[in-house]
């Protein structure tokens, strides 16, 4: 379905009743990258080897998906359409993908960083939840001036700014706790491509949502550090069983390296 899509976004001609839907969404010009990334996400999500990273991708393609439909009022749209696909994900990971939950269920089991994975790994997940704890509070209060409700009313999320706020909170205390740092990292993911998507689909320039790529760079670099076993699958060391084995200075039970 969503490689489909990508490759329909090449296709698709304008003047036709699905382009000036993909217009009105504000996606348009954007359609070429959309498609390229939905076709990259169904792939890597197809292929075992790289299915712990296609799930990431997917979220975020399809978080870009729900905010980009939550913040444009066109008729014939279901915005949460995208979001009831990540659910539907969810529960294939839960069988497919079993390091994405690993780290909840038994913290034991998962390799961990190293001392100096831990401390840089902790600082950028400490500055990163803050920020968006930070940001969280903020929304639930009332603009402090015109050019903040100004903003918000750009982005057209002024319907939903509170359960935004909401959920950035509940985000940020997901990624912050150890336990529950695998799945923070997937939700925050999505939420901040989707909020890059919010951007991009209301005219913002490049300086003015470069932050959000700067947050997701750094997202996928303490997700590497601080969660190893989510690329344990992608360098070949599937999880195995209760080996007690360690990598590369990462200690842990359930991951082996294969030969």
């Amino acid at each position: 379905m969503i490689f489909a899509s990508g490759l329909a976004k090449f296709f698709m001609q304008d003047g036709t009743p699905t382009a000036d839907f993909v217009k009105a969404l504000g996606v348009w010009d954007h359609r070429h990258l959309i498609g390229a990334l939905e076709i990259l996400a169904a792939v890597l999500l197809l292929v075992p080897r790289t299915a712990t990273l296609g799930f990431v991708t997917m979220v975020a393609v399809l978080g870009g998906a729900t905010a980009t439909g939550l913040t444009h009022d066109v008729e014939g749209n279901w915005p949460w359409f995208p979001f009831v696909l990540i659910l539907v994900m969810t529960i294939g990971a839960y069988f497919r993908t079993p390091e994405l939950l690993a780290r909840a269920r038994d913290p034991k089991s998962v390799p961990n960083p190293g001392k100096v994975g831990k401390i840089v790994s902790w600082i950028l997940a400490g500055l990163l939840s803050l920020a968006t704890l930070a940001s969280g509070i903020l929304q639930l209060m009332p603009p402090a001036n015109a050019e903040g409700a100004a903003f918000i009313e750009r982005l057209g999320i002024t319907h939903i700014a509170v359960p935004l706020g909401i959920t950035k909170i509940c985000l940020a205390i997901l990624f912050l706790i150890p336990r529950s740092s695998a799945i923070g990292l997937v939700l925050m993911v999505g939420y901040f491509s989707g909020a890059l998507a919010t951007n991009l689909t209301h005219g913002f320039t490049l300086p003015e949502y470069l932050p959000l790529i700067i947050i997701l760079v750094l997202l996928a670099i303490t997700g590497w550090i601080r969660n190893p076993e989510l690329r344990q699958r992608l360098l070949g060391r599937p999880l195995l069983g209760n080996t007690g084995a360690t990598l590369g200075g990462e200690t842990g039970g359930d991951y082996a390296t294969t030969s």
